[in-house]
């Protein structure tokens, strides 16, 4: 490939299961010039068989020498793409036709834009369209551009990400500063299950989002995902009082009302979980930790 391709579809990769699906879907993608960077972290040989099998010379395959994980392994992505536009593919998802020409004709058409997204189809296991959660519900009956503190709020203040996960969305690469080399670090802060939002929100402090309002991606709803597994979920609540604050830092909840209802949203998510019996002590004293914590930023803006 001689000239740097328009878009890189970057899937970071370390689950076999449903890579051979993401990967099609990605070759199938038409109407705009594309690399499809796979990198690699899996311990077996089934992803790169299967980029072999998939004998597409649009394909670049990166093995990494030594596993990252998942902030290291996004953060290799970011660094490996050679598009002027970078489009995630989580490796259990999958692209529609005329995704990415989409996204990446917004892009083009208005550089003032900082981030494209659409509307997206939740999907399960078995790849059957399923049922909207509130995350995947449409922001929006029509596609339009939208002010991107506005969208900002809107989110943090419900606190669901609607803007969507990382396959959803596309922006340049040029418009996103890495945090002492990291992705998906901001403030200080690592972000995990938030890791989307943290990059999201650097991008709609500086301009606005356009949004689809058809689905362009399906998002697969299973077990096996990251938000699943032992702890992660104590960990998700204190990173969304972690991505209140720091947004309010960027310029996002300026009003005191806006970050009210932010901070009342996380309470009304962090108090039912207090004393479940499915939660060890050290996770039970976090959560009560957390919960006096945004207590507290509450009584502050009264």
């Amino acid at each position: 490939m001689s000239a740097a391709p328009l878009v890189t579809i970057a899937i970071p990769a370390y689950n076999e299961r449903y890579f051979g699906e993401a990967l099609a879907s990605a070759i199938a993608q038409q109407g705009v010039e594309i690399e499809i960077l796979v990198c690699d972290d899996s311990p077996g040989e089934g992803i790169g068989n299967a980029v072999k099998a998939a004998g597409d010379s649009r394909v670049r395959y990166v093995r990494n020498p030594a596993r990252l994980g998942f902030a290291g392994n996004f953060t290799q992505c970011f660094r490996e793409a050679r598009g002027e536009m970078l489009k995630f593919l989580n490796d259990d998802d999958r692209l529609r036709p005329g995704c990415v020409a989409t996204l990446a004709g917004a892009l083009a058409a208005n550089r003032a834009i900082m981030l494209a997204a659409s509307r997206r189809q939740p999907i399960d296991a078995s790849g059957a369209r399923a049922a909207d959660v509130p995350a995947t519900s449409p922001m929006s009956v029509v596609s339009a551009l939208m002010a991107g503190r506005d969208v900002g709020d809107f989110v943090l203040g419900n606190s669901v990400n609607m803007i969507g996960e990382p396959t959803t969305v596309m922006f340049r690469r040029a418009d996103v500063a890495l945090e002492e080399g990291l992705l998906f670090r901001w403030g200080g802060h690592d972000y995990h299950c938030l890791a989307d939002l943290s990059v999201w929100l650097r991008l709609l402090a500086k301009g606005p989002l356009y949004y689809f309002a058809s689905a362009l991606s399906e998002f697969r709803i299973h077990a096996a995902q990251e938000q699943h597994r032992e702890g992660v979920r104590v960990a998700c609540l204190v990173e969304r009082l972690w991505i209140v604050r720091e947004a309010r830092r960027a310029g996002f909840l300026a009003s005191n009302q806006v970050m009210h209802l932010a901070l009342s949203n996380l309470r009304a998510r962090v108090a039912p979980c207090i004393g479940l019996p499915v939660l060890a002590p050290g996770e039970d004293a976090a959560l009560r930790a957390l919960l006096a914590e945004v207590d507290g930023e509450l009584t502050a803006l009264r």
